[in-house]
């Protein structure tokens, strides 16, 4: 019954026939089913390794993404400490305590004798205000900033509103005065890992423009106020002043308590190396005869040239200017019985001499004239602080003097 069923369903062959064919194909059938199995095993391994592949991106984008939620959070964190008063006062300690950098570099700069005055000054401080005075244009800052080079726990700031303390801080970063003290007695300490610094305390360097007329008072009882050592976070004031006027204004609670250091104009020698540096030392004696003596007058008259300029025209723009402030200074009330042009009179009488703040038994105040000096914008004389004596700014202005006086 089996066989016509079979024979049937295989188109005629018996069911021997087709035992014995199969049996003799065996083995590519199982040859067949290994690849099979294997194509299978690849394709399993192959969907494993996909999946591995994708489980590792999957971690990786997590490493990732915590990363940068790490180095955000860090980064928040940073900020945070930044703007807290810690984070401030580290920030202007940091900059307090990098070595002191001069505007000027220092092959440009002449050495002057005033240079090592005012680092033995530095070097040696204890107590009390240093006040830089001068004419304007005279050197002064150049000459402070030299002595100051390399120097660490400076904080260098240019005073020209009554507000300058609000000022100052804003511009170290910290918040207020509290906070620029702490500063500062940090510095103090910071110093001691520095022995070989030229001082041991910390420095504020004010620089005041010849144009600034508010905030003088204040820089008097901010010298005063950290000047002394109470505390032991004594800070040292060093006023530089751009005109002797300026310096004059300047009262740390008599001269006791402050120490005044003068920036005159150069000596013939200083004038043949300055003008050698601008490569014209083979004409110092023109440019002498144009200027003066006055560094700034010198270097403007070397600006000039280069401009097309000449030192006969550089002369006469000097002479006129010299004139104005003349006229403007005759024109003072410089005590109720003396007049500006009477003192300009007194002065050429005994020039170059110059004349005392007490002249025939009147007494002409330094600091009121010379608060007059720069309300009026005519220095035309100067007081010295040293010598305490008055003088004419300049030759041009002895000159101008003259010619002033000549005409009744």
């Amino acid at each position: 019954m089996v066989a016509p069923a079979y024979a049937s369903d295989t188109s005629g062959l018996d069911f021997q026939q087709f035992v014995e064919e199969f049996a003799g194909k065996k083995d590519f059938f199982v040859e067949l089913a290994s690849a099979t199995l294997s194509v299978a095993g690849t394709a399993l391994a192959v969907a494993g390794t996909a999946v591995a592949v994708a489980q590792l991106d999957q971690a990786k984008r997590s490493a990732d993404e915590a990363k940068r939620s790490a180095d955000e959070a860090k980064r928040s964190a940073d900020e945070a400490f930044k703007a807290s008063p810690e984070g401030k006062i580290q920030q202007a300690l940091a900059k307090a305590m990098e070595p002191f950098e001069p505007s000027r570099p220092q092959d440009e700069v002449i050495q002057r004798p005033v240079m090592e005055t005012l680092r033995q000054r530095i070097a040696s401080w204890q107590q009390h205000a240093t006040i830089i005075g001068g004419r304007y244009q005279s050197g002064k800052s150049v000459a402070t900033e030299e002595a100051l080079r390399g120097a660490r726990g400076v904080v260098r700031f240019t005073i020209r509103s009554a507000e300058w303390t609000d000022r100052m801080c804003k511009h170290l970063g910290v918040d207020d005065e509290g906070l620029f003290k702490e500063v500062m007695r940090r510095a103090r300490e910071k110093l001691k890992d520095f022995p070989d610094n030229l001082t041991k305390f910390p420095i504020l360097l004010l620089e005041v423009p010849r144009t600034t007329t508010k905030g003088i008072n204040l820089i008097s009882s901010t010298a005063k106020d950290v000047a002394t050592d109470k505390i032991g976070s004594a800070i040292h004031v060093i006023v530089s002043a751009s005109s002797a006027a300026v310096a004059l204004a300047f009262d740390a609670g008599g001269t006791e308590r402050q120490e005044d250091i003068w920036v005159g104009d150069l000596t013939e020698e200083e004038a043949k190396e300055f003008l050698a540096l601008h490569g014209h030392g083979n004409k110092w004696e023109d440019f002498v005869d144009a200027c003066g003596f006055r560094i700034g007058n010198l270097a403007k008259a070397c600006e000039n040239l280069k401009k097309g300029m000449s030192l006969d025209n550089t002369k006469q723009e000097y002479q006129r200017l010299a004139t104005v402030e003349v006229v403007r200074f005759m024109e003072l009330q410089v005590h109720p019985k003396v007049t500006g042009r009477e003192m300009l009179q007194e002065l050429l009488k005994v020039y170059p001499e110059g004349i005392p703040e007490v002249s025939n038994g009147i007494r002409i105040l330094p600091r009121e004239v010379a608060a007059l000096i720069r309300n009026k914008s005519c220095h035309a004389v100067y007081f010295h602080p040293i010598k305490k004596r008055f003088f004419f700014a300049s030759k041009l202005h002895k000159e101008a003097a003259e010619a002033q006086l000549a005409n009744p």
